[in-house]
C-alpha cells in the first residue's frame, strides 16, 4: 500500500511540475542552397553542376533559446560533357553528408581527425541553449577564406567553416512557430 501511494504521489508531483512548469516551444525549419562549387567545362575535364543544400530543424523555447537543433547537408553533383550531356548516373540517389558518414572522407583532411557528421554534432551540441544573438555573435576567425569557430569549447570539435550553418540555424529560429 505504501509503495502504491508513493508511486501515485510521485506521478502526481511529476504531472504538476510538468503541467505548471512547461514552457511553450516552437519549431522552425530552413534551407539554404548554393551553386558556388560548380565547375566549368575545360578541355581536360567535364563540367560539374553542384548544388549544396543545408537544412536546419530547430525547437526554440519561450526565452528564445535553442532546445534542439538538427543540421544536415547534401552535395548534389552532376557532371556534363562538352555537348552538355549529363555523364552522371541519373538513377543514383544523393545521400546526405550524415548518411555518408565515414564515406564522406573529411576525416583524412581534418586537422582534428573528425568526419563532417562528428563535427556537425559538436556544433549542434554547442548551439543548444543559445539565443539568436549568441549565435550571431559567436567568436569566429578567418582561416583560408572561411569563418571558423573561435570559441574555446568548440575549437577542438569543429574546424569546418560555420557561416552557412549559422545562417541556416538563425533562419530556422526566425521561422519557428
Amino acid at each position: 500500500m505504501k509503495k502504491t501511494f508513493a508511486l501515485v504521489l510521485a506521478i502526481a508531483v511529476l504531472f504538476t511540475f510538468t503541467a505548471c512548469g512547461s514552457s511553450t516551444t516552437k519549431t522552425g525549419l530552413a534551407t539554404i542552397t548554393s551553386i558556388g562549387s560548380s565547375k566549368d567545362l575545360t578541355a581536360e575535364k567535364d563540367g560539374t553542376a553542384q548544388a549544396d543544400t543545408i537544412i536546419a530543424s530547430v525547437t526554440v523555447d519561450s526565452a528564445g533559446k535553442l532546445v534542439t537543433v538538427d543540421i544536415e547537408s547534401v552535395q548534389a553533383k552532376i557532371n556534363f560533357d562538352k555537348d552538355g550531356k549529363v555523364t552522371s548516373d541519373k538513377a543514383v540517389k544523393v545521400p546526405s553528408k550524415t548518411e555518408l558518414g565515414e564515406k564522406y572522407g573529411m576525416k583524412k583532411a581534418s586537422k582534428i581527425g573528425m568526419e563532417w557528421n562528428e563535427q556537425i554534432a559538436g556544433l549542434e551540441q554547442w548551439l543548444v541553449g543559445k539565443t539568436a544573438d549568441q549565435i550571431t555573435n559567436m567568436k569566429v576567425k578567418e582561416v583560408e577564406g572561411k569563418k571558423i569557430a573561435d570559441e574555446a569549447d568548440l575549437m577542438t570539435k569543429v574546424t569546418i567553416g560555420i557561416a552557412d550553418y549559422q545562417e541556416v540555424v538563425l533562419k530556422a529560429m526566425a521561422s519557428a512557430k
